[in-house]
Formats: C-alpha cells, sequence, structure tokens
C-alpha cells in the first residue's frame, strides 16, 4: 500500500468516533464492543484490539473500542497502546485523544450506553518482521459528565490499566489472511 494511501486510511479511522446518532454511512459498533459490561468490572472498558498490518510496510492501524454502561458524555477519552514483539519487549507505542463522546441513542438494556471507536496509526522497525505479541497493554484515561447533559460538569479523572489480547489483521488489497501471531 503506498504510504500515502496509508495515511488516507489512517484518517479515515481516526475520524471514526461513534456517537450514538444514527447515520446510514456507519454501521454499529462489532458485536465484541456491544457486550454487557459486567458488575464490578472497570468502566469505561477497552474491548476488541486489532493491529491492522501490510505487508512490506511499516505502518500499523490500531483499533480498539472504549465501552461504558454510563449513559453520560465523556468529556475526554484518551488511549495509549503498546506495540510488543513475540518476546514481550516494547517496539512502540501510540496514543490517541478524543473530546465530546455522546451515548449511544437508543442503546441495549443489558449493553453498553456509550461505545468509542478509536484509531491510530504508528510505524514500527521492519526488523521486527510484524511479528507481535499476542496481547498488548492499554493505558486508558477518562472524564466523564457527572451529570446528563445539558448540565454537564466534569467529573474525576479516571484512569486504567488493562493487559488484552491482539488480534492481528493482514491488510492486503483483495482481503488477506489474518497474520498468525
Amino acid at each position: 500500500m503506498p504510504r500515502h494511501a496509508a495515511f488516507a486510511a489512517l484518517a479515515a479511522v481516526s475520524v471514526l468516533c461513534w456517537q450514538g446518532r444514527a447515520r446510514a454511512a456507519e454501521p454499529p459498533p462489532p458485536e465484541a464492543c456491544m457486550k454487557p459490561i459486567p458488575p464490578g468490572s472497570a468502566d469505561p472498558v477497552v474491548r476488541d484490539v486489532h493491529f491492522h498490518v501490510t505487508s512490506g510496510s511499516p505502518l500499523i492501524s490500531i483499533t480498539l473500542c472504549i465501552a461504558s454502561a454510563k449513559p453520560n458524555v465523556l468529556q475526554g477519552a484518551a488511549a495509549n497502546v503498546g506495540v510488543f514483539s513475540h518476546d514481550g519487549v516494547l517496539i512502540n507505542y501510540a496514543g490517541q485523544g478524543y473530546t465530546n463522546v455522546a451515548p449511544l441513542e437508543n442503546p441495549a438494556a443489558d449493553g453498553p450506553k456509550l461505545v468509542l471507536m478509536y484509531g491510530v496509526a504508528i510505524e514500527v522497525d521492519p526488523k521486527y518482521g510484524q511479528n507481535f505479541a499476542t496481547d498488548t497493554v492499554v493505558a486508558l484515561t477518562t472524564v466523564a459528565c457527572a451529570k446528563p447533559l445539558p448540565a454537564c460538569e466534569p467529573g474525576a479523572q479516571q484512569t486504567a490499566t488493562f493487559l488484552l489480547p491482539v488480534q492481528i489483521d493482514q491488510d492486503l488489497p483483495g482481503g488477506g489472511k489474518p497474520a498468525k501471531p
């Protein structure tokens, strides 16, 4: 994939932010993002982490979703994702932040009330051969409104760290098969 095409794809992924507004052009969040959040678990939670690699390119795209059972707007959400080699060495990390993420309209009764689709891209030294670890570490920082709109007052900042599995997807023209981790 030419570098300019990869950056165009990154721009498209970076602006994909599901804010609950039903639009014909936006697909619903993936099923993994819409599962109920178990009581007592972290909220918001990070789910469905994918590394999208292209054969011969040092650029990888990272996608994931941030889900919350709370129906309030996230004034801010930032996540940093580590990219580790197969032997556990940190190769690189990438971060992305979002503001004013609105809850879903008409969410399922037992599902998340807010879902943010996250996307970022970074370069990884080709010497690692896209042979990444099957797990990653994601650091998530959020600030939610303490009250529903329109009286949104900033709540306390929350920080959580997640050790999560990664799906490595081989993004080849014509639809390649996922790479083995």
